[in-house]
């Protein structure tokens, strides 16, 4: 079915877009803006990057727009896969129409070649399974056979099949993350799927790898707290791990690392969930941190970062203010003070862990500790 939706969103690089149509047309070719992008025209939203989708070859297009363009090419191997990036940052992703056949659920798919109407059926959903044209004559004409527009209109997420989840149970976590984006609500009879595949633990058959990318996912949103009321909803916390607890206030961090060591430490076994996931060790210097700090209960001999003080108050509201406070006291002090050796250590361990709970609220106090302990009293 090709309908022309009317209206007057501005879309960058359209000139290139057309262009790009005309030489796909010279080459005999078919070709589609898909995916995100279509889908965000009929909602009358900009988007930054662009997938391509092209019937049978993409090479004509990515060599015009290496040569023409100069623009930078990264290849892929599989089915004229490649990511083109513009000397303005615009990027355009290339692929090859394509179908897939999944061997077993949460198995990576058998790819083959195939038409515009197969690559849009394996698609995660309806409303990401539009494509619009590229050809001249039918500049941004919208294909859509299954039903994409109807569930824009409805505000709906809808899988395209029944076996949808159980091929690929990261489309649990992708149903999740565009109801909240789009503030849709899944089907009745997506809905019953989703729940049948959460129940039946389908995520356990998915790598750390895979499990944890899409729980970056989650935290990259702009509002990662309607992600997670949605998990409340529909009772997904084995999603994120076994007895999942909802952050607060997650929102109110805007940075990858400071939002994944809240989620992280809000859980009741923070490093057993940690120990589950593939995560760069660059992003969790902040979770470790933070892991040391509640695991050690003394007050640190550093100042705190605001980040870290920000992430202290909002996982522990109640927590003594002087706990992540710099230590009132510190080794040279305690050396000029007359400690020696392991009686260093054992002052500071001592004295920081009373300030943690509270117990110590000055330096006067501190110091006086020191004496007796220095003296053995």
């Amino acid at each position: 079915m090709w309908v022309q939706v009317p209206h007057g969103v501005f879309i960058m690089n359209i000139k290139l877009l057309k262009e790009l149509g005309q030489i796909a047309q010279k080459h005999n070719l078919k070709i589609w803006a898909v995916g995100g992008f279509a889908r965000d025209f009929v909602l009358h939203k900009k988007t930054k990057d662009i997938d391509i989708c092209v019937e049978n070859n993409t090479f004509p297009l990515i060599n015009y727009c290496q040569k023409t363009k100069g623009a930078s090419v990264q290849k892929f191997n599989n089915f004229g896969t490649a990511r083109v990036t513009f000397k303005n940052g615009f990027k355009l992703d290339f692929v090859c129409c394509r179908k897939e056949i999944y061997p077993k659920p949460a198995a990576l798919p058998i790819v083959s070649k195939a038409t515009i109407k197969e690559d849009l059926f394996r698609r995660d959903f309806t409303c990401n399974a539009l494509a619009l044209s590229l050809l001249p004559g039918e500049f941004f004409k919208i294909y859509d056979l299954y039903g994409s527009l109807r569930d824009i209109k409805n505000e709906k997420v809808s899988v395209l099949h029944a076996k949808s989840f159980e091929d690929d149970p990261t489309r649990l976590y992708r149903a999740l993350r565009f109801g909240a984006r789009l503030n849709f609500k899944l089907s009745k009879e997506t809905e019953i799927l989703f729940k049948n595949v959460v129940a039946k633990n389908y995520i356990a058959l998915l790598t750390p790898a895979r499990k944890t990318n899409e729980i970056i996912k989650f935290l990259e949103e702009r509002n990662p707290a309607k992600i997670f009321a949605l998990i409340k909803k529909y009772k997904a916390g084995n999603l994120i791990c076994p007895n999942f607890k909802v952050p607060k206030n997650i929102d109110k961090f805007k940075n990858l690392d400071e939002r994944l060591a809240l989620l992280i430490l809000t859980q009741k076994t923070p490093q057993a969930f940690l120990n589950t996931l593939q995560m760069p060790k660059n992003n969790l210097i902040l979770t470790n941190n933070l892991l040391k700090f509640y695991a050690n209960k003394q007050a640190l001999y550093r100042r705190l970062t605001k980040q870290e003080i920000a992430l202290i108050k909002t996982l522990t509201p109640k927590i003594n203010k002087l706990a992540y406070a710099p230590c009132f006291i510190d080794g040279k002090t305690l050396h000029n003070m007359g400690a020696k050796g392991k009686q260093i250590s054992e002052i500071l361990s001592k004295i920081s862990a009373l300030q943690f709970s509270g117990k110590i609220k000055t330096k006067r106090a501190a110091k006086n500790l020191a004496f007796k302990m220095i003296r053995g009293n």
